[in-house]
Order: structure tokens, then sequence, then C-alpha cells
């Protein structure tokens, strides 16, 4: 429970922040005409609306499973997660096609020296969040705010990589690279784009592998394989295949153990051992895990249940 109130904690200062930033952005945009600017404002109110959707998301995985839902909401983590990593996706795709649009018109003209000073606040006050979200996501381990912590670094690294760029065309009016002036905020947009759009598609591409229920990545696999293949070997087992999926920080594992034959006669008490002893193992490697195990001593079944290949056997 003090885990989930600090991850709630975590999303509430992601919907407090963004909505100051997102507000902060827009209005300077507004203010001094910056393309730059108001494509970082667009990002802090999707954020804000996503940081209002995985608060809403972090309470309804609280929540009893209904008849529409009968296996919980844990889903609904990485589909929040992937649409927004779409949603920034798109709006990347989008200013970098008006920026290259009006590089080619001409340019623009803009204050320079506000567009320093939005930079700053806004880096300073992305940085400090990023920090704190970092310090949450280890302790609660929360996909949500992860990726939280992940969007505020990246926004923060943008923001002040933007002062510096500004900072720049300020120190050269006057000079011979005078001419650039004009094109410098759909310049700074780009390279914006260009620099921070791995991180929603690597977003979205995590996600979209959660919701098609993927296996882990490799090394939580590996993990938990040896963790397996380490208890199993005490107990009575002829053969075992696995498979696991990953939802947001939630693990889940399928179990299909076959019995030995000197063992058919075994009680459901010691069967129950058996799940237990495997379950704590297991939860030791990570306290979000779910397994479930069939037991079964009918060899033709557990063959014609575990052809697969990807399976893992003993």
């Amino acid at each position: 429970m003090k885990s989930k109130n600090l991850e709630k904690y975590g999303l509430k200062l992601s919907v407090f922040g963004t909505l100051f930033m997102a507000i902060l952005g827009v209005s300077f945009g507004l203010w001094i005409q910056s393309e730059a600017i108001l494509l970082d404002g667009f990002f802090n109110f999707i954020s804000l609306i996503m940081a209002i959707a995985s608060l809403w998301v972090s309470w309804l995985i609280t929540q009893p499973t209904s008849n529409l839902f009968q296996f919980d909401y844990l889903n609904f983590i990485p589909f929040i997660n992937l649409i927004k990593g779409l949603l920034i996706s798109f709006v990347s795709l989008f200013a970098l096609a008006s920026s290259i649009i009006t590089i080619l018109e001409g340019g623009r003209t803009m204050n320079a020296g506000l567009a320093v000073i939005y930079a700053m606040i806004a880096a300073g006050g992305c940085l400090i969040i990023a920090i704190i979200q970092r310090k949450i996501a280890q302790k609660t381990n929360s996909s949500m705010v992860i990726v939280d912590a992940q969007n505020w670094l990246v926004n923060g690294l943008i923001s002040f990589s933007v002062g510096i760029a500004f900072s720049i065309v300020v120190l050269i009016k006057g000079s011979p690279w005078e001419w650039f002036i004009p094109y410098s905020d759909s310049t700074i947009v780009i390279v914006m784009v260009l620099i921070s759009l791995g991180v929603p598609i690597k977003i979205v591409i995590d996600n979209l592998k959660q919701l098609l229920l993927a296996a882990p990545n490799p090394k939580i696999e590996k993990e938990l394989k040896n963790i397996l293949t380490t208890v199993i070997q005490d107990l009575p087992c002829d053969q075992y295949t696995v498979r696991m999926t990953q939802t947001g920080q939630y693990l889940y594992l399928y179990i299909v153990w076959l019995l030995p034959q000197q063992d058919k006669n075994s009680t459901v008490k010691q069967i129950d051992e058996y799940r237990n002893i495997v379950t704590n193992a297991l939860q030791q490697f990570n306290s979000d895990i779910t397994v479930d195990i069939v037991f079964t001593e009918d060899q033709s079944w557990f063959k014609k249940r575990n052809k697969l290949k990807y399976l893992y056997s003993r």
C-alpha cells in the first residue's frame, strides 16, 4: 500500500508539473512567436492528459475485477503508455514537417532573449521533477512512473539544449551569421525532434509488445528460467514448460508441470507445497509476479499441450 501511495504521489506530481509547464510553454510561445517553445508547450499538454489518465489507471488496477474485465485491468498500463508514445510521435512529426515548410518559406523572426529565459525555467523545472520521479520509480518499480521519469528527463534536456541554441542566436546578432536568425527557431525544432523521437518510438514498441503478450526482455526471461531450474531440480518433476509475459512492472508465469510416475499419488497438500516453494522463490526476484502452475501425470496430454518450440523444457 505504501508503494501504491508513493506511485500516486508521483503521478499527481506529473499532473501539476505538466500543467504548469504547458501553460508556461504555450504562453511564451504565442508571446514571442516561437515554434520551438510552442512545441514544448504542446508536448506538456499531451503529458498532462496522459498523466491524468495514468493516475486513473493507478486507481483502476486496485479495484476488484468485473464481468467485463475478468482478468483485472493490468493491460490498461501498457495501453496508456502506448497512446502517450503515439501522441508524442505524431506531434513530433507534425512539428518536423511544419518547421521544414517554415524554412522553405524564408523563416520567421522571434525574440531569442526571452526564449532563453523560458528555456532555463523549463529545463530547471523538468530536471527537478525527473530526479524526484526517478527516485519514486526506484522505490515503486512502477512502469508508469518510470515512463514519466524518462519523459521529464528528455523534456529537461531538450529545454536546456534549446536554451543553449537560443543563447547562440543572441550572440550572433550583428555578426556575419545574422542571416541565420530567421531560420534558427525552425532549425532548433528539427534538431529537437530528431534527437528526442527515439524515446516515444521505444515506448510505443515496448508497450505494444506488452499488449500483444510478448515475453519479457531476454535478461528477465533468463533470470526467471535460472530460478526455476534451481528450484525445480530439488522437487519431483519429470518435465516442465513455462510461458511468461510482462504487463507494466507485473510479470505472469504459466507453468505446466509433469509429475513423475512414482509421485502420481501425491496429495493436494503436497502439490500446494511445491507451488508455494516455486512461487516464493520467484517472488524474491520480483514481488509483482503471479504464477499459475498446472500439475499433471498424463504424459500424452503434457506433450500435446506443450509442443510449441519456444517453451522451456527441463
